[in-house]
This record gives C-alpha cells, structure tokens and sequence, in this order.
C-alpha cells in the first residue's frame, strides 16, 4: 500500500490547447444527463473551469486550470462508471490520459472482463452505451438491415 494520499482506483490528467476542453466535454457527456444516468454541471471558478458529474449521491469533480488538470478517481460505487466517462473524453476529445492505479493505460473500450468493470458490470454497460463506447439497443436499430443480413 502507498503512503501517498491520493490513493485510487484510477487516475487523469489533461493537457490541452483547447480553451473550451472542460464545455466540450459537457457535449461529451450530456447523453447520461439526457437518460438520467447522471446530472452534470460546470461552473467557471476562479481557479478554473470545473465539471461534476453526479451518480446517484456520488459526485466526481474534474479542474482544469489553463488547460491543464488532474485527478484521482477513488474507490467507490461509482468509480467505475466515472473510468468509462473519462475514456469517452479520451476517445471524444483527445488530450486526457487515463490509467489505473498500477500505471496501465484504460483501454478505449469497456469489457466486462477488464478488472476494474468487472465487480460493477451492470452499472458500467449502460453508461458505456449511451457514451458510445457498447452496442445497445439504439445500435443494433440503427444497423438493423447489417446484423440481420444473412450471407
């Protein structure tokens, strides 16, 4: 076990050029508000511009001050789905580098399998969905006529 105090299951930073990174993810991300996964608010601070995202009871916060920030995403109930939300920013809008506690870069795409997905599966598989990360049922509609082709 570490002594350092920011112990966690994961971690992130940014580093962008991008004035507008932290709004951009707002648009990354509104799909949880818009199926009530989760509540998002950002809010432009003195020290920088922060988003929170809310599950439940359970916020996470990201600060990125002149284009830069970083965090830890700590064990909870939640943690999980947050590593999907941060990956969906990676794939959506590049400059974030996400890994896990043991320094292995989070893949691109949620699988149940992956260790960190694997406890909280059921909650992780919705977000991965709405975020684009999983096939849904949205996905499968939409390319009804290629899965059901039969060759």
């Amino acid at each position: 076990m570490s002594n350092n105090k920011f112990v966690g299951v994961a971690y992130w930073s940014v580093a962008t050029q991008v004035a507008d990174w932290l709004a951009r993810a707002v648009d990354v991300l509104m799909p949880l508000e818009r199926a009530g996964i989760a509540v998002l608010a950002y809010d432009c601070l003195p020290g920088g511009n922060q988003l929170t995202v809310t599950f439940g009871e359970e916020r996470h916060q990201m600060l990125v001050t002149d284009g830069k920030g970083r965090g830890v995403v700590r064990a909870s109930e939640a943690a999980a789905v947050f590593v999907v939300c941060l990956v969906a920013l990676r794939k959506a809008l590049g400059d974030i580098s996400v890994v896990t506690d043991s320094q292995e870069t989070v893949p691109a795409l949620p699988r149940q399998n992956y260790p960190l997905y694997a406890d909280s599966w059921q909650r992780v598989l919705p977000v991965a969905q709405e975020l684009g990360l999983a096939t849904g049922a949205a996905f499968t509609a939409r390319h009804n006529a290629v899965l059901n082709n039969v060759f």
